[in-house]
C-alpha cells in the first residue's frame, strides 16, 4: 500500500468516524425534538379550541364549529385532525377525515391510535363541556422527520466526497519530496556512492538525506582505503617473494661463500615476509574487533620492563618513568604492550645509534597517556604520512605497519595519536580516556 493511499484512508477514516457519530447525535436529538414539537402543537391546538368553545353559545355550537375548525385549520389534508364530544359520549362535530376513528372512549392525555392501517398520535383535552382530541398521522410525522434527515446528512456527506478527493491530490502533493527520495533511491546503482540530491527537500527529510550521504561518504572512504590497502599488501608481499625466489635460484646454481650469502638473503627476506604478515593479521585482528574490556587489573611497570627485555637489539638505549597509577584494568594490556612495542620499534629504526629512547607513561583515573621521545628530524611532510600503512622512510625496514597498528588501537578505544617533532627530537603520544572505556 502507498503512503498516500495509507494516509487517505487514514484521513477518511477520521472524517467519516466524526460525520458518523455527529449524525447519530443529531438524529437522536431531532427525532426527540420534532416529537416534542408535534405533540406541543396538538396539546395548544386543544387548548385553544378549548377556550374558543368557551365563548360560542350552545345553541349556536353545531353552526360555528365548522367554520371555527378551518380558521385553526384543522381537518386539512395535512392537517390536524379534530373531534369535539360532550361529557356524555355524542359527538358534536369532527373533522372531515375518513380515517380517523369516530370514538369518544379516548382517555385523556397524549395517546396513539391504529384505524384500518394508519396510526394517530392525539392529544384529548377534557373541559367542563367538551371532550376535545387533536390527532395528525404518524407517518406525515415520519415523512417529515426523513425530509429533514435529508436535508441535514446529506450535504455533509457529499462534502465529506469532496473533501476526499480533493485531500487526494493535496497528500500526493504533501509527499512529492518523500517520492522524488524514494525514485532517487530506487534510481541507485548498488556501486553507486554518490551523495543524493533532491529539489527543495522537506525540513523533515534533511537529516536522512544527510545521514544517508555521510553514511555513503564513509563507505566511498572505506572502500578506497581497502583498495589502496590491498594494492600496497600485494606489492609488499611480492617484493620479499621475489628476493626468495630470486636468492633460491642462485643458491642453487652456486657453492661456497655464494651459496650462503644467498641462503643468508632467503632467510632475510624470509623473516621480512613473515614480519609483514604477522602485522596485517594483527591489523586484521584490531579492525575487526570492538572495544574489549578487562576488569582485571595489571601493572603498568611489569609490562614495560617485560618488553624492553625482550627488546633484542638497542634495549640499552630505552629509558622509562611511571606517573600516577602502576595498576590499570579496563583495557587489556596485550593492547598497550602492542602500542609500547610498535612506538619502541619505531624510536629504534628511525634515530641515531646510541642516541637515548625514553618513554613516559602517566597513568590517572580517566586518562593514559604514553610518550615515546627519540632524536630525529622529520619534517611536517613526513609526519602526515607516517600513519598511512605500508609507508616507510629511507631505507629502514619493516613492515610500515607500526604507527597504523597504534592509530587503529587509538581510534577503535576513542582516543588518539599525535607526531610532533621540534629541537631534533621526534615525540609519539598515545592517549585513551579510561573513564570513557568504562562507560562505554
Amino acid at each position: 500500500m502507498s503512503l498516500r493511499l495509507r494516509l487517505t484512508i487514514l484521513v477518511a477514516a477520521v472524517f467519516i468516524g466524526f460525520w458518523l457519530l455527529a449524525s447519530i447525535w443529531m438524529v437522536t436529538g431531532l427525532s426527540h425534538k420534532l416529537d416534542a414539537s408535534f405533540d406541543k402543537r396538538l396539546e395548544s391546538t386543544a387548548i385553544m379550541l378549548s377556550n374558543i368553545l368557551a365563548h360560542v353559545p350552545q345553541s349556536a355550537m353545531s353552526a360555528s364549529l365548522p367554520a371555527i375548525m378551518e380558521a385553526n385549520e384543522v381537518g386539512t389534508a395535512k392537517g390536524l385532525t379534530c373531534q369535539i364530544s360532550s361529557l356524555h359520549g355524542s359527538i358534536i362535530a369532527t373533522s372531515n377525515s375518513s380515517t380517523f376513528p369516530n370514538s369518544t372512549a379516548v382517555e385523556s392525555g397524549f395517546n396513539y391510535i391504529q384505524a384500518e392501517s394508519t396510526s394517530w398520535r392525539t392529544f384529548t383535552l377534557i373541559t367542563s363541556q367538551h371532550k376535545i382530541t387533536i390527532a395528525d398521522k404518524v407517518s406525515e410525522r415520519d415523512s417529515l422527520y426523513y425530509d429533514l434527515l435529508k436535508s441535514i446528512l446529506i450535504p455533509p456527506a457529499l462534502a465529506i466526497l469532496i473533501t476526499l478527493g480533493l485531500l487526494w491530490f493535496a497528500i500526493g502533493k504533501g509527499i512529492k519530496p518523500i517520492m522524488l527520495l524514494t525514485s532517487a533511491l530506487e534510481k541507485r546503482g548498488s556501486e553507486d556512492l554518490a551523495p543524493i540530491q533532491i529539489q527543495q527537500p522537506l525540513k523533515e527529510l534533511q537529516p536522512l538525506i544527510n545521514s544517508q550521504n555521510a553514511l555513503m561518504a564513509r563507505l566511498a572512504k572505506v572502500i578506497s582505503r581497502e583498495k589502496q590497502f590491498t594494492s600496497n599488501a600485494a606489492h609488499e608481499l611480492r617484493t620479499p617473494l621475489a628476493g626468495i625466489l630470486a636468492q633460491a635460484q642462485l643458491a642453487e646454481l652456486t657453492t661456497g661463500d655464494k651459496q650462503q650469502r644467498a641462503l643468508l638473503q632467503v632467510s632475510k627476506s624470509t623473516k621480512r615476509l613473515n614480519s609483514i604478515l604477522d602485522n596485517l593479521l594483527l591489523l586484521a585482528n584490531i579492525e575487526a574487533s570492538t572495544q574489549v574490556h578487562t576488569d582485571e587489573s595489571w601493572s603498568v611497570e611489569l609490562l614495560i620492563k617485560n618488553m624492553i627485555n625482550e627488546t633484542s637489539q638497542g634495549s640499552e638505549r630505552i629509558a622509562y618513568s611511571l606517573q600516577g597509577k602502576e595498576l590499570i584494568s579496563f583495557i587489556p594490556s596485550a593492547m598497550i604492550a602492542i602500542v609500547c612495542r610498535n612506538l619502541i620499534d619505531n624510536a629504534l629504526k628511525y634515530s641515531p645509534p646510541e642516541t637515548p629512547i625514553l618513554m613516559a607513561i602517566n597513568a590517572t583515573e580517566s586518562l593514559l597517556n604514553i610518550n615515546v621521545s627519540n632524536t630525529a628530524n622529520v619534517t611536517a611532510t613526513d609526519i602526515a604520512k607516517m600513519t598511512t600503512r605500508f609507508w616507510r622512510s629511507g631505507s629502514a625496514g619493516g613492515a610500515g605497519l607500526g604507527l597504523s597498528i597504534v592509530e587503529t588501537i587509538a581510534i577503535n578505544y576513542k582516543g588518539s595519536i599525535t607526531l610532533t617533532n621540534g629541537d631534533n627530537t621526534f615525540v609519539a603520544r598515545f592517549s585513551i580516556p579510561l573513564t570513557a572505556i568504562k562507560i562505554a
